[in-house]
């Protein structure tokens, strides 16, 4: 029997590449709620914004072909700073059983 769990992530979003800003928490949770989407949906990593689809409003802006424009008015940059809009998967989360079992030979 395999000791790793594996939790689906069925979120799916877009990464893009922005330039010409570091971006910070306050700027992700300024994101998140214009989006209507929770802070969690919204990542940034080495200048790449990751925003997953979590809400209507959020799919209606990509409907529209929107997003970069509207994340770019939400932070107050020029829409020709972002680039490289991919879509993307949320990856599944894997734990491993054994990093959550009680080591009985350890005393409290």
């Amino acid at each position: 029997m395999s000791n790793i769990i594996t939790i689906p992530d069925p979120r799916t979003g877009f990464s893009m590449k922005v330039d010409g800003i570091q971006l910070n928490r306050p700027d992700l949770h300024v994101i998140a709620a214009e989006l209507h989407i929770q802070n969690k949906d919204v990542l940034v990593e080495n200048g790449v914004l990751t925003i997953f689809n979590t809400s209507q409003e959020c799919q209606d802006i990509i409907d529209d072909n929107a997003l970069a424009s509207f994340v770019a008015m939400t932070i107050g940059i020029s829409p020709e700073s972002i680039s490289e809009m991919t879509p993307v998967k949320a990856k599944p989360k894997v734990l491993d059983k054994n990093d959550f079992m009680d080591d009985e030979d350890e005393e409290d």
